[in-house]
């Protein structure tokens, strides 16, 4: 089967981006005890003064790299991302608190960078090093580009710290969005506008399931001309050849059938893609009309919430369907 129609047939099946499966050698960040919570909550506390937020972070909204998290997920198993690395990768993100969208972004550029480097291990463990050194956003993603060796296996000691580093992150992550939504809120009542990002890649995602689509049908053609092809060869045969061709035709009718069902699962994807399509025009008007009314925002300047949580968004997702 051609890969585009297994990529998409991951999406079609609803397969969700991994933020809630693990992997053994992955360990959760553990329940911290009330010392370690003061003591992580002091550190952070004044790291937090150091926090600051660019208009240009404020206003980006990464709905699409949200929305789009099982389709990037897909898109990186088809370059050769290892799935337990994806896992890993989405794990840590999940417990530092980054948002959905910051998931999103990185499982995205890892794809484009494995298929044009090639397949470097270790890429979970290796975002738990970034994410524990304090990166998130476009930081986080942009150093994926430069990633040029492998990541080895953590001891225990080195889990240990990143444990704690990753605690400490995880409250330093959640002051970032408050003064993310405190800085967003103070440009829109000035009137400024959100500005929609990852376009492009959502384009390329869209034209990649059409694609998908058009290699289906251009399959399905081919086997139907091979099957007329075929009754006419079986009705013309000597008997003796008869049982050969006929296992044949067997064998062509099987393939045809998995391609009808392959079809109709990309038919889905294509319209669960139509769906968030309308969904996010509805949610883009709502917040233009939320935008408009400056005056509106409640007093503490903070704008309505958007569709995604940002610590929260990529924690749910379908479960996964059996396959055919």
């Amino acid at each position: 089967m051609n890969k585009l129609c297994v990529t998409f047939l991951s999406l079609a099946l609803g397969v969700p981006a991994l933020a809630h499966a693990r992997d053994d050698k992955t360990p959760s960040l553990p329940e911290a005890t009330a010392a370690k919570t003061a003591a992580g909550a002091s550190i952070a506390a004044s790291a937090s003064a150091t926090i600051t937020v660019s208009d240009q972070d404020a206003l980006g909204d990464d709905i699409l790299s949200v929305i789009n998290l099982p389709i990037a997920a897909a898109d990186a198993r088809e370059a050769g991302v290892d799935e337990a690395e994806l896992k890993e990768a989405l794990d840590t993100t999940r417990d530092s608190g980054l948002s959905a969208g910051d998931a999103g972004e990185i499982v995205a550029v890892e794809a484009e960078q494995t298929r044009s480097r090639g397949v470097k291990k270790g890429f979970g463990r290796w975002v738990r090093l970034q994410v524990a050194a304090g990166l998130r956003g476009k930081k986080l993603a942009a150093k994926i580009k430069e990633r040029k060796q492998d990541t080895g296996e953590f001891d225990e000691k080195q889990l240990a710290d990143l444990r704690e580093k990753l605690e400490k992150q995880r409250e330093l992550n959640k002051q970032w969005r408050e003064k993310l939504r405190e800085r967003q809120g103070e440009l829109l009542t000035k009137g400024k506008k959100r500005v929609l990002l990852h376009e492009d890649r959502n384009e390329k995602f869209k034209a990649k399931l059409d694609a998908g689509k058009a290699k289906n049908s251009e399959n399905h053609d081919a086997l139907e001309l091979r099957l007329r092809a075929l009754d006419q060869r079986i009705a013309d045969a000597a008997e003796a050849d008869k049982a050969a061709l006929q296992a044949e035709k067997d064998r062509l009718e099987k393939a045809l059938k998995h391609n009808e069902k392959v079809g109709d699962k990309l038919d889905k994807a294509e319209e669960r893609a139509d769906k968030r399509e309308d969904r996010l025009e509805k949610r883009e008007d709502r917040l233009d009309k939320v935008d408009d009314k400056k005056g509106d925002h409640p007093k503490d300047g903070h704008p309505p919430a958007l569709d995604h949580d940002p610590g929260k968004a990529h924690h749910k997702g379908p479960k996964p369907k059996p396959a055919d």
